[in-house]
Formats: C-alpha cells, structure tokens, sequence
C-alpha cells in the first residue's frame, strides 16, 4: 500500500511538472543530423571569394527531431573534427564534422542533442532558455568547461562539460550594464578574449546615433561580485552583433547580422585587433567580408567558431539559426581568412 501511494505521489509529481512546461531531465540523444553540401554563390558556384575571405565549403544540415534548430553560437575542435553548438531554445548539438581531399568541409557524422540543465538538473525553460553566446574555457576544447550568456534573463552560467551534455550551471558574476535594453536585444555574443577577461557584447544600442554596448567581465570571479569594464563598438547599422570568437593574433573576429524587410538578410565579419580592445575603446575593425542573401547562400547566421588548420591558415565557421521556421535553412560554412 505504501509502494502504491509512493508510485501515485511520483506520478503526480511528474505530471505537476509537466503542466509547468519541465520535462524529466534525460541525457544525450541521437541527433540524426543529415547534410548536404551547396556552393556559397547559387549563380556562380565556381566563384570562392567575397573580401578577405574565402569560402572552404558548406552544408545545409536537417534533421527530424524537433529540438533542433535555433543555432544561436559554435565552437569547434582544433583539429576541425567535431562541433559544439548551443540553441535559443536551451539545446546542446555536438556533431562530427568531415573533410574532402582538399581540406573543404564536406559532411556530418555522428550527432547528439541535449537539454541546458538548470542548477537543480532540470531541463531549462520558458524564459531562461533563451541561450544565446558560447565561450570555450580553453581554445577549441569542445569536451571542456564553457560559459553560455542568456539573453531575456541575463546571466552567465558555466558548464563544466567534461562532466558531459548534463553538466549542472555555476554562475559567472555579470555586471548590470546591458539592463537598459529590451529583453531580449541584451547579452548576445560572448568570448574569452584573454584567460581572466570575458569579452560580452549587447545585440543592439540603446538608441540612434550610439555605439553598441560591450564590457570586460572578470572571469574566473570567485568574489561573486561582478568587476566590469565598460568599451563600445561602433556600428555599421543595419548590422547586429549576433557571436565573437577569439583570433589567432590576439584579437577577435565578430558576426554580425542584418535583417529588414526593404535590404533583406546579410552577413559580415569583423576583425578587430588586439590592440583596440582595452577599458573605454570604440571598437571598429576592419570588415573582411559582406555577403546578401540575394546572391550568396546565407541565412540568418548567429554562430562562429575559429581554429587554425592544418597549414597555419585561418578558419572561420559559420552557423545559422533557423528559428525553427521551415523557410529558413541550417546553415554550418567555412572560411579561410586570406589578405
């Protein structure tokens, strides 16, 4: 009789959880991601340049389950062999990735998806799960600790993902600098510019006319108390700021988006040197290259990653976020960065 009250109690309480939106936590699941490859320009497919950089192939990746999508931030290995990606919607991917004879990227192997866990191991939810920038504890350590930024309720939260897919958060200090924007245009990009220093940046500005918002956060921070150093970045309006990866030279690389219904969607990427980024800075850069939706295979892309390949070059990878919506594509491209 106990047994049987104990049951129906459990039960209760599992389907109380469910009518608040918290599924029973469960680790890692086949993804069964599938791809395909496609040219960068659909009218020219020979041509590989636009700017400084240069195109080393690119997928559009799928998949039946219905978590995935929504890619928000990635980071990838430093042999290339295996991506890391974070959803708006609280969802890790880790997929493997292949090559062709020449080095281009050329498909996808094995996959995985699993839920962002809160700090009592539940899957997120609602609002909370709107994770939106990735940064890698160490450089291109896929399988290491993270810090993933929240956008509509902003904090940062680190992974220890040696522990695996179902890592329990710690919280990272956050200053209160991007509260004055709309919920969710705040913490959108993140990188560890430097092993103590944190590099987030604000999606938009708070009017026209500013710079976008950025900080230094101290990171680690075992003080619990946020140590922040305020810099901007000017913009190149219609363009948000969606993800940030470290450079090989010390600086960082920036994506940015642009989205209206008159120019459409577009792309660019931004390098920014080491020697801008201090307390106070107006960052600028240089913009390596600016690709359209009209002639180029773009979507809305949100995630980069950067690795050094296998000659010393530069790569860029891309990643899109699809907003689960069937007119809009799962892109992963890769870059060389070339002068």
């Amino acid at each position: 009789m106990i047994r049987r009250s104990f049951t129906l109690l459990a039960a209760g309480l599992v389907l109380a959880l469910a009518s608040y939106g918290l599924a029973a936590p469960k680790g890692p699941e086949p993804a069964g991601v599938m791809s395909a490859r496609i040219p960068l320009f659909v009218n020219n497919p020979s041509q590989k340049r636009a700017g400084k950089l240069v195109y080393r192939g690119g997928l559009v990746l799928s998949s039946d389950r219905r978590e995935f999508g929504g890619w928000s931030d990635l980071g990838v290995s430093a042999d290339g062999r295996e991506i890391l990606a974070l959803s708006d919607q609280g969802h890790w991917l880790r997929a493997g990735l292949t090559y062709d004879g020449n080095g281009d990227l050329a498909g996808v192997t094995d996959s995985e998806i699993a839920p962002l866990l809160d700090k009592n191991g539940w899957p997120i939810h609602g609002r909370e799960n709107d994770s939106e920038g990735l940064a890698l504890e160490r450089p291109n350590d896929v399988h290491g600790p993270v810090v993933v930024s929240f956008e509509i309720e902003p904090r940062l939260w680190r992974y220890d993902l040696s522990k695996g897919l179902d890592a329990r958060p710690t919280e990272v200090p956050l200053g209160d600098w991007a509260q004055p924007l709309p919920r969710n245009r705040q913490i959108e990009a993140i990188t560890l510019f430097r092993p103590d220093t944190l590099l987030a940046f604000a999606e938009e500005k708070l009017g026209a006319g500013e710079d976008l918002l950025a900080a230094m956060e101290a990171y680690p921070n075992p003080t619990g108390v946020p140590m922040t150093r305020r810099l901007s970045v000017v913009p190149r309006d219609p363009f948000d700021i969606t993800s940030a990866a470290n450079a090989p030279d010390g600086g960082i690389f920036m994506l940015e988006r642009r989205f209206s219904l008159l120019g459409g969607l577009g792309m660019e990427i931004r390098h920014i040197p080491a020697g801008e980024i201090h307390e106070g800075a107006r960052l600028k850069g240089e913009v390596l290259a600016n690709l359209s939706f009209q002639d180029a295979n773009i979507d809305n892309m949100e995630g980069l990653a950067v690795r050094k390949g296998a000659r010393g070059e530069t790569l860029l990878y891309v990643i899109s976020d699809n907003n689960y919506w069937r007119l809009q594509r799962t892109l992963l491209l890769m870059f060389e960065v070339r002068n």
